[in-house]
C-alpha cells in the first residue's frame, strides 16, 4: 500500500515542466481553457479554425462534438477542410459516438495515465451535452475526468454557453474551479469572414485578451490588432484623420491637431479619443499649459 503512495510522489523532476502554448497568450498546453459566449456568436468556427492550426502542430487531434447536426458539419465542409486533410484529426460527432458523451470521457480518463495524451489537444464541444451544468455534483464529475486527462498531458479546450442576461457562463461554479483558463468570446462584424474578440475571465497561465478573424471558406486563423478589433468605425476614422494630419504636421497641439481634422476643439467625444489613443498610434507632451501630439 504505502509502495503504491511512494510511486506517485512528486519528485524534483516533476517541476521542470515549463508554461508552453499551442498560440503564444492564449491557448496554454496540459491546461484546460473554455471558450463561451451565446450562440451564433462564432464559438464553433473558432474552434474549427483552432483544430485546423493544430492538426500539423501536434501529435493527435480529437473533436468531440455533441452539438452540432450532420447537416451544419456538412455545409460548413468539416469533412472537406478538417477531416480529409489531418490524418491525425479525428471528428467524434454523436451520430457515430460508441458512448454517450459522458461515457466517453470517463473511458478516456481511465486510460489517463503517465503521459498518455502528451501533445494532444482535445476539444469539448459543448460543455453542456457532457451533462447538466448547472448540477454541481454531475458536472464535477465531468471536470474531474477532464483533469484526468489534462494531468495525462492532454490540452483542453472547451466551448460553453453564456446564461441569460450574456455577462456570464452558464453553469455551477464547479466549473470555473476546476478551469485553468477562461475566455468570454465576444462578435465582432465583419464585411466578410468572422471576427472574434476573446477576453479573459480567469487565468493561471499568461494569458491575454486575443482577437482572430475567420475566413469559413478555408478556416485559416488569423490574428489582428486587439486595439483595431475592439475599435468601432467611428473611432477608426477618426484615427486615420489624425494620423494623416500628424504625417502632414509633424507635431500639433490639440486644438490645432483637432481643427485639422475636422472637430471642434470643445468636442469632448473627439477629445476623448485623443486620450484613449495616446500611446498607441500618436503620444502627447505637455509644454507649459499646451499638449502637443506626433506620431509613435
Amino acid at each position: 500500500m504505502l509502495q503504491i503512495l511512494t510511486q506517485a510522489s512528486l519528485c524534483e523532476a516533476d517541476f521542470n515542466q515549463k508554461i508552453d502554448f499551442v498560440i503564444e497568450g492564449f491557448i496554454t498546453k496540459r491546461m484546460m481553457t473554455m471558450v463561451y459566449a451565446d450562440g451564433g456568436n462564432g464559438k464553433s468556427w473558432l474552434a474549427f479554425a483552432l483544430a485546423k492550426y493544430c492538426a500539423p502542430r501536434m501529435k493527435q487531434v480529437f473533436y468531440l462534438d455533441f452539438d452540432n447536426p450532420l447537416s451544419v458539419l456538412k455545409e460548413r465542409k468539416v469533412h472537406e477542410l478538417l477531416i480529409a486533410p489531418h490524418a491525425n484529426l479525428h471528428y467524434v460527432q454523436r451520430s457515430k459516438s460508441p458512448l454517450p458523451p459522458f461515457e466517453l470521457l470517463r473511458t478516456l480518463a481511465e486510460n489517463a495515465t503517465a503521459n498518455q495524451f502528451e501533445n494532444m489537444i482535445f476539444f469539448v464541444d459543448s460543455l453542456r451535452d457532457f451533462a447538466d451544468v448547472n448540477n454541481e455534483a454531475k458536472i464535477g464529475l465531468v471536470m474531474n475526468l477532464l483533469k484526468d486527462i489534462r494531468e495525462a498531458g492532454g490540452t483542453i479546450l472547451i466551448l460553453g454557453h453564456s446564461n441569460k442576461d450574456g455577462r456570464n457562463y452558464q453553469g455551477s461554479n464547479a466549473i470555473r474551479n476546476s478551469l485553468d483558463n477562461m475566455y468570454q468570446l465576444k462578435k465582432r462584424e465583419l464585411a466578410e469572414g468572422v471576427g472574434v474578440i476573446l477576453e479573459v475571465r480567469k487565468e493561471r497561465a499568461a494569458i491575454v485578451d486575443k482577437a482572430f478573424d475567420i475566413d469559413p471558406n478555408t478556416l485559416d486563423l488569423e490574428e489582428v490588432d486587439l486595439i483595431e478589433a475592439q475599435a468601432s468605425e467611428q473611432d477608426l476614422e477618426f484615427v486615420n484623420q489624425v494620423k494623416h494630419v500628424l504625417v502632414r504636421e509633424g507635431q500639433v497641439g490639440k486644438g490645432d491637431l483637432l481643427n485639422a481634422a475636422g472637430y471642434a476643439k470643445d468636442d469632448k467625444t473627439a477629445r476623448a479619443r485623443l486620450e484613449k489613443y495616446d500611446g498607441i498610434y500618436w503620444k502627447s507632451s505637455k509644454r507649459h499649459t499646451r499638449i502637443f501630439y506626433q506620431l509613435l
